[in-house]
């Protein structure tokens, strides 16, 4: 499976100590230019960082050809506009993506889109981590925000699948 990713899907599950997901889940996660340069920019945790710069092997940067052609119907981050027609153009089984406009704007190009928690309640459901109510608190944690709302839903839906096994 293929993946093209912006920023922070990577930049939190990295964070949280489980860069491992994407390897195991992915044949290779493909970055844009714009991407891997918000993942090594000072701002950005050390951790995630060093992981980046590392080139883990599931890891690749692309260039995106003429970026900046393309109008889009709403006001993208470049990282965001470069995920996009970078998945577009790989056709990408999944565009890890968690704005909601760049999410909206994927999904009318039909890209198969998916989150950071859309990655780790997969990796949950087909075994990759043991505690997911645990990686949902480190995500909070992490600064990542989930609604109240959505990690009941989340953690409803763990329950469900921690019954049937």
């Amino acid at each position: 499976m293929i993946a093209v990713s912006n920023t922070t899907p990577l930049r939190y599950v990295i964070a949280i100590g489980h860069a491992y997901l994407f390897q195991e889940i992915f044949e290779t996660v493909f970055v844009p230019g714009a991407v891997h340069a918000e993942l090594t920019e000072s701002g950005t945790p050390e951790k995630v960082r060093k992981e980046i710069l590392s080139l883990p092997k599931w890891y690749e940067v692309r260039t995106v050809q003429n970026p900046a052609v393309p109008s889009f119907p709403v006001t993208l981050h470049r990282g965001e506009r470069e995920a996009i027609l970078l998945a577009e153009s790989l056709r990408a089984d999944v565009l890890l993506i968690d704005d909601q406009a760049g999410r909206g704007v994927a999904l009318a190009r039909n890209l198969p889109v998916s989150g950071t928690l859309g990655l780790v309640e997969r990796a949950d459901s087909i075994g990759l981590i043991g505690d997911f109510p645990k990686v949902i608190e480190e995500l909070k944690g992490s600064g990542f925000f989930i609604g109240e709302t959505l990690e009941q839903q989340l953690l409803g839906r763990y329950l469900k699948r921690k019954a049937n096994k």
